[in-house]
């Protein structure tokens, strides 16, 4: 029983939000000179957002950011939302989004925002990536919060059935 009460606990005290910024790579091991494609993928994006700047992080030992290599997926760029990608800093590329009112009816709010490539300095497995949010900004430049925030679990649902099942033991094993 004390197992099943820290179960529940712990499921309470989870946080329900998933990473913004996600990246998806073409291949899992790379050869000196190859291309590397990393997909870049928002997910649950505030609605009210209309720009987005944030640094990506990489291994320079291993790889080298390909200038001008930003491309917007084509449903982001069809819609008339575009990007940027550049170096400010060694190892960190800085990324920098644009989006129109009302990108997210048309797009959703999880999407491809667009692509990087990189060049292998040696043979590696899929390198790691790291993502800070700088600027999260709406259309009247006011702060927002980048991410819609996903509601927990409803606490209250889950202690009455805690609480059931606890009773309906505590019933079995006096008998």
């Amino acid at each position: 029983m004390k197992f099943l009460v820290f179960i529940l606990f712990s499921t309470l005290a989870m946080n329900a939000n998933a990473g913004l910024i996600t990246t998806e790579t073409d291949q899992t091991s790379y050869s000196s000179g190859e291309t590397i494609t990393v997909d870049i993928l928002v997910n649950d994006i505030n609605p009210a957002i209309d720009f987005l700047a944030f640094d990506f992080g990489y291994d320079d030992s291993l790889i080298e950011f390909v200038d001008n290599s930003w491309f917007d997926s084509d449903d982001v760029f069809n819609f008339g939302a575009f990007g940027d990608a550049f170096t400010f800093v060694p190892n960190t590329v800085i990324v920098q989004a644009f989006f129109l009112d009302g990108i997210t009816d048309i797009v959703g709010t999880s999407f491809k925002l667009g692509e990087l490539q990189f060049t292998a300095l040696t043979n590696t497995n899929t390198p790691l990536f790291s993502s800070t949010i700088v600027d999260a900004i709406d259309v009247n430049f006011n702060d927002i919060e980048p991410q819609i925030t996903v509601s927990e679990p409803a606490g209250i649902a889950l202690f009455s059935i805690a609480a059931g099942i606890f009773l309906i033991r505590r019933r079995h094993a006096s008998k």
